[in-house]
């Protein structure tokens, strides 16, 4: 089915990540991810191999506090969007920057969804921090960018909860 309206909203969140989509009623949120849960955490990890993991994987592998594992996990890099500040890996070597890293996360949203309906999804609306500023908003934009998304809108988090709110019934 090609849609011709924007039916998936994300909140790319500091800590979690949801997805969801409008449905007659209420809009639910995507039981999407790889372990069939609504909530994936805003976290990115490097396995031993030099692989990476994203959303739930990339969180067990930070709260198993093994020391040697600590440097390859980096979660809340939102609070970093719009900077210069980059993230290593060691167990790869590769460095990314927040907007990268955020990439990593809606693409795991992305592809998730897409792997259950069998739906392209190249269109979403993200929802963003009031205090962001053009730098991070610019950063956000360009993270949706490199997860595959055609078209991101962009919404303040209190603009899309209004909105939320005023299409109940």
């Amino acid at each position: 089915m090609i849609r011709q309206t924007i039916d998936y909203g994300i909140d790319l969140g500091t800590t979690n990540s949801e997805i969801a989509y409008i449905d007659p009623g209420m809009p639910p949120i995507v039981a999407e991810n790889n372990y069939n849960e609504k909530i994936t955490p805003s976290a990115v990890a490097c396995s031993n191999k030099g692989q990476l993991l994203i959303g739930k994987a990339a969180y067990a592998q930070y709260a198993s506090h093994r020391w040697e594992d600590e440097d390859n996990v980096h979660t809340q890099f939102k609070r970093r969007m719009g900077t210069d500040d980059s993230f290593l890996f060691p167990y790869n070597g590769r460095r990314f920057f927040a907007h990268e890293l955020s990439a990593e996360v809606l693409k795991e949203l992305r592809l998730s969804v897409e792997r259950r309906s069998g739906e392209k999804i190249d269109a979403a609306i993200v929802t963003i921090p009031a205090a962001f500023e053009q730098p991070q908003i610019a950063a956000t934009r360009k993270a949706a960018e490199l997860a595959g998304f055609q078209i991101c809108e962009l919404l303040q988090e209190p603009v899309a909860a209004s909105l939320a709110y005023g299409i109940r019934d």
